[in-house]
């Protein structure tokens, strides 16, 4: 292994284990790591190794590790398909938004199967949000690109991010990118 790769294999190795530590391996009620800690771990493992590989650096590594938790943390949240299809509606509404208004849905949760609704108590609906804080860019390569701030409250938890999302010149699709 090369001097470089062993320092972004060693600062990968580094940066997971801070935050494991720092999200303090929370676990389920089944004495496993929450999908919200496993979010965490894996999207910073996955963004430092893209990071290091991109930029050859260690400061690629810790920044795609940082991007890479942020998006895993959210992520792992556990949002639901309809949810996460919610959120998705609503960064695309922010984006093109004339204004600095953020889009807000609330999804209710789906019934439980009979068997679990009496074991379970009901649970409250999730509200996602999707706000602009920031003007559109348009970048080198032709994409433009917007940062959004992202909210997501599910179980009494609120979690905020904000992710610069652009959009490729031939596409209506939104990238999540660090600039």
């Amino acid at each position: 292994m090369t001097t470089m790769a062993s320092r972004i294999a060693l600062n990968v190795a580094g940066m997971a284990t801070v935050l494991v530590v720092m999200t303090g391996c929370a676990a389920g009620s089944d004495s496993r790591p929450s999908n919200q800690t496993m979010g965490t771990v894996l999207g910073a493992g996955l963004g430092g190794a893209i990071g290091g590989l991109a930029f050859h650096s260690a400061g690629g590594v810790i920044g795609g590790a940082l991007v890479g938790a942020l998006a895993g943390n959210l992520v792992g949240r556990a949002l639901d398909d309809q949810e996460r299809r919610r959120l998705a509606e609503a960064t695309q509404r922010a984006f093109v938004a004339e204004t600095n208004e953020p889009t807000v849905y609330t999804v209710e949760p789906t019934k439980p199967a009979a068997s679990t609704a009496r074991a379970q108590s009901a649970s409250p609906a999730t509200v996602v949000a999707a706000k602009p804080v920031g003007p559109k860019a348009l970048r080198t390569d032709g994409s433009t690109c917007r940062p959004i701030e992202l909210t997501a409250t599910k179980n009494g938890q609120t979690t905020t991010e904000t992710t610069t999302f652009c959009q490729a010149a031939d596409s209506n699709d939104l990238k999540p990118v660090s600039v």
